[in-house]
Protein backbone atom coordinates (compact mmCIF):
# COMPACT_ATOMS: atom_id res chain seq x y z
CA UNK A 1 0.00 0.00 0.00
CA UNK A 2 1.92 3.24 -1.20
CA UNK A 3 2.13 6.15 1.41
CA UNK A 4 0.31 9.07 -0.25
CA UNK A 5 1.84 11.45 1.52
CA UNK A 6 4.69 10.84 -0.27
CA UNK A 7 5.32 12.39 -4.01
CA UNK A 8 4.92 10.73 -6.84
CA UNK A 9 3.30 8.06 -4.78
CA UNK A 10 1.13 6.65 -7.74
CA UNK A 11 4.27 5.73 -9.31
CA UNK A 12 4.73 2.74 -7.33
CA UNK A 13 8.46 1.61 -8.18
CA UNK A 14 8.90 3.69 -10.72
CA UNK A 15 9.81 6.63 -8.44
CA UNK A 16 13.70 6.02 -9.01
CA UNK A 17 12.90 6.99 -12.64
CA UNK A 18 11.90 10.74 -11.04
CA UNK A 19 15.03 10.88 -8.91
CA UNK A 20 16.15 14.27 -10.53
CA UNK A 21 12.24 15.60 -10.05
CA UNK A 22 12.29 15.17 -6.30
CA UNK A 23 16.32 16.38 -6.06
CA UNK A 24 14.19 19.73 -7.95
CA UNK A 25 11.28 19.74 -5.42
CA UNK A 26 14.19 19.43 -2.43
CA UNK A 27 16.36 22.38 -3.77
CA UNK A 28 12.98 24.75 -4.37
CA UNK A 29 11.85 23.52 -0.93
CA UNK A 30 15.58 24.53 0.76
CA UNK A 31 15.90 27.86 -1.66
CA UNK A 32 13.00 28.93 -0.57
CA UNK A 33 13.51 28.33 3.25
CA UNK A 34 17.18 30.11 2.71
CA UNK A 35 15.35 33.38 0.39
CA UNK A 36 13.02 33.92 3.79
CA UNK A 37 15.77 34.04 5.66
CA UNK A 38 18.03 35.81 3.84
CA UNK A 39 15.12 38.67 3.33
CA UNK A 40 14.15 38.59 6.99
CA UNK A 41 18.09 39.78 7.73
CA UNK A 42 18.29 41.89 5.63
CA UNK A 43 20.46 40.76 2.78
CA UNK A 44 19.39 41.70 -0.87
CA UNK A 45 21.59 39.38 -3.09
CA UNK A 46 19.20 36.32 -4.02
CA UNK A 47 20.25 32.80 -2.63
CA UNK A 48 21.11 31.47 -5.34
CA UNK A 49 24.12 33.83 -6.13
CA UNK A 50 25.14 33.57 -2.17
CA UNK A 51 27.89 30.98 -3.09
CA UNK A 52 29.34 33.55 -5.78
CA UNK A 53 29.32 36.23 -3.24
CA UNK A 54 31.20 34.01 -1.03
CA UNK A 55 33.85 33.31 -3.75
CA UNK A 56 34.74 36.04 -4.39
CA UNK A 57 34.81 37.43 -0.70
CA UNK A 58 37.18 33.86 0.22
CA UNK A 59 39.17 34.37 -3.08
CA UNK A 60 39.28 37.58 -4.30
CA UNK A 61 38.65 38.98 -8.37
CA UNK A 62 37.64 35.62 -10.38
CA UNK A 63 36.40 35.69 -13.88
CA UNK A 64 33.15 33.71 -14.53
CA UNK A 65 35.31 31.19 -16.20
CA UNK A 66 37.80 30.72 -13.65
CA UNK A 67 34.82 30.44 -10.81
CA UNK A 68 32.66 28.00 -13.35
CA UNK A 69 35.80 25.80 -13.04
CA UNK A 70 36.43 25.69 -9.69
CA UNK A 71 32.71 25.29 -8.89
CA UNK A 72 32.47 22.62 -11.73
CA UNK A 73 29.22 24.83 -13.51
CA UNK A 74 28.61 26.10 -16.51
CA UNK A 75 29.79 29.54 -17.61
CA UNK A 76 26.41 30.45 -18.65
CA UNK A 77 24.76 29.60 -15.42
CA UNK A 78 27.34 31.79 -13.49
CA UNK A 79 26.73 34.53 -16.00
CA UNK A 80 23.11 34.77 -15.18
CA UNK A 81 23.94 34.33 -11.61
CA UNK A 82 25.84 37.38 -11.55
CA UNK A 83 23.36 39.58 -13.79
CA UNK A 84 21.22 40.53 -10.32
CA UNK A 85 24.48 40.95 -8.56
CA UNK A 86 25.29 44.03 -10.80
CA UNK A 87 22.02 44.98 -11.03
CA UNK A 88 22.26 45.70 -7.05
CA UNK A 89 25.26 46.91 -7.28
CA UNK A 90 27.13 44.48 -5.43
CA UNK A 91 29.70 43.14 -8.07
CA UNK A 92 31.51 44.63 -10.92
CA UNK A 93 33.79 43.17 -13.22
CA UNK A 94 36.92 44.96 -13.52
CA UNK A 95 40.30 45.07 -16.23
CA UNK A 96 43.02 43.24 -15.80
CA UNK A 97 46.17 45.18 -16.62
CA UNK A 98 48.35 42.56 -17.38
CA UNK A 99 45.41 40.67 -19.74
CA UNK A 100 43.43 43.19 -21.19
CA UNK A 101 40.85 40.21 -22.56
CA UNK A 102 40.34 38.99 -19.09
CA UNK A 103 37.72 40.40 -17.01
CA UNK A 104 37.40 39.71 -13.35
CA UNK A 105 34.29 40.79 -11.22
CA UNK A 106 34.91 41.58 -7.82
CA UNK A 107 32.96 42.85 -4.94
CA UNK A 108 32.46 46.31 -4.74
CA UNK A 109 32.12 47.92 -0.81
CA UNK A 110 28.60 47.42 -0.62
CA UNK A 111 28.99 44.26 -2.03
CA UNK A 112 31.36 42.99 0.84
CA UNK A 113 29.60 44.44 3.47
CA UNK A 114 26.59 41.94 1.77
CA UNK A 115 29.19 38.76 1.72
CA UNK A 116 29.58 39.32 5.47
CA UNK A 117 25.53 39.39 5.94
CA UNK A 118 25.54 36.12 3.84
CA UNK A 119 27.85 34.45 5.34
CA UNK A 120 26.38 35.18 8.80
CA UNK A 121 23.61 33.63 7.26
CA UNK A 122 25.31 30.70 5.52
CA UNK A 123 26.73 29.57 9.01
CA UNK A 124 23.19 29.29 10.52
CA UNK A 125 21.86 27.71 7.07
CA UNK A 126 25.14 24.57 7.29
CA UNK A 127 24.36 24.02 10.91
CA UNK A 128 20.24 23.84 10.30
CA UNK A 129 21.26 21.52 7.96
CA UNK A 130 23.58 19.31 9.56
CA UNK A 131 20.88 19.16 11.95
CA UNK A 132 18.55 18.09 9.47
CA UNK A 133 21.38 15.26 8.18
CA UNK A 134 21.65 13.81 11.82
CA UNK A 135 17.87 13.84 11.70
CA UNK A 136 17.78 11.44 8.72
CA UNK A 137 20.76 9.69 10.08
CA UNK A 138 22.26 10.02 6.35
CA UNK A 139 24.84 12.94 5.33
CA UNK A 140 22.90 14.40 2.48
CA UNK A 141 26.28 15.85 1.25
CA UNK A 142 28.06 13.06 1.04
CA UNK A 143 24.91 11.07 -0.72
CA UNK A 144 24.49 13.40 -3.20
CA UNK A 145 28.08 13.24 -3.90
CA UNK A 146 28.80 9.94 -4.43
CA UNK A 147 25.83 9.82 -6.68
CA UNK A 148 27.31 12.40 -8.88
CA UNK A 149 30.64 10.75 -8.60
CA UNK A 150 29.09 7.28 -9.80
CA UNK A 151 27.54 8.91 -11.91
CA UNK A 152 30.13 10.27 -13.79
CA UNK A 153 32.16 7.23 -13.77
CA UNK A 154 29.27 5.57 -15.71
CA UNK A 155 26.88 7.51 -17.04
CA UNK A 156 23.17 6.98 -16.79
CA UNK A 157 23.39 6.45 -20.44
CA UNK A 158 25.23 3.07 -19.78
CA UNK A 159 23.29 1.72 -16.97
CA UNK A 160 20.31 2.29 -19.38
CA UNK A 161 22.31 -0.04 -21.93
CA UNK A 162 22.76 -2.56 -19.23
CA UNK A 163 18.98 -3.08 -18.23
CA UNK A 164 18.21 -2.69 -21.82
CA UNK A 165 20.26 -5.62 -22.54
CA UNK A 166 19.35 -7.50 -19.67
CA UNK A 167 15.61 -8.80 -18.86
CA UNK A 168 14.31 -6.47 -16.66
CA UNK A 169 10.96 -7.24 -13.64
CA UNK A 170 7.67 -5.81 -14.95
CA UNK A 171 7.08 -2.65 -12.49
CA UNK A 172 4.74 -3.24 -9.55
CA UNK A 173 2.43 -0.75 -9.51
CA UNK A 174 1.13 -0.95 -6.14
Amino acid sequence: MPDSSRPLHFLGDLRPAFVAHLAYRLGDVICAETQAHADRLGIRAPVKTHSAILFLHKRGPATLAEMARTDGQSHQLLASRFAPLEHLGLVEAIEDPSDRRRRPYRLTPEGRVEAERVETATVLEAEAMRRLFAEMDQDLIAVLETAIERLRVKPLSHRLAEVTASPVEEPNHA
